[in-house]
């Protein structure tokens, strides 16, 4: 894992190893924290990754990049696999989606020999080219 940024190694480390889903997970997590903050208790998500990998691995993502976790009930997972999160704190609700293209195309390029290489494109893209992101109140 040579020219990995630190921030992906320490996640690969937690997780065991380093891939698309995962760093998927930490991207959404940033954007959570960006727009509703990273006060303990006060945001809960609700992930819809469903719980089998490798789509599942964007839970750890989550619980690494937010505090939200499924231990402090913070984060929960839905077994609807959409590649989703709906985050809410207070009366906002943000709601983070992996942009069908994007999805296609890590389950078509993506292999066991360059999940890193992959993950590490998706850590360099800009958000608006990975994710659609809805904001509402209420």
């Amino acid at each position: 894992m040579t020219n990995v940024p630190a921030e992906l190694r320490r996640a690969a480390e937690f997780h065991t190893h380093l891939g698309p889903y995962l760093v998927i997970g930490l991207r959404m997590g940033r954007i959570v924290v960006r727009e509703l903050g990273r006060e303990p208790f006060t945001i809960s998500i609700r992930a819809f990754t469903g719980d089998v990998p490798p789509y599942s691995c964007a839970v750890d993502g989550l619980q690494l990049a937010t505090p939200c976790t499924t231990g402090n009930g913070g984060l929960r997972v839905d077994g609807e696999r959409r590649m989703a999160i709906e985050a809410r704190r207070d009366d906002r609700c943000l709601m983070v989606t992996l942009r069908p293209e994007v999805f296609r195309r890590i389950e078509a390029d993506c292999t066991e020999a360059n999940q890193e290489t992959f993950a590490c494109g998706i850590w360099e893209a800009p958000d608006d080219e990975l994710f659609i992101v809805e904001r509402r109140e209420g």
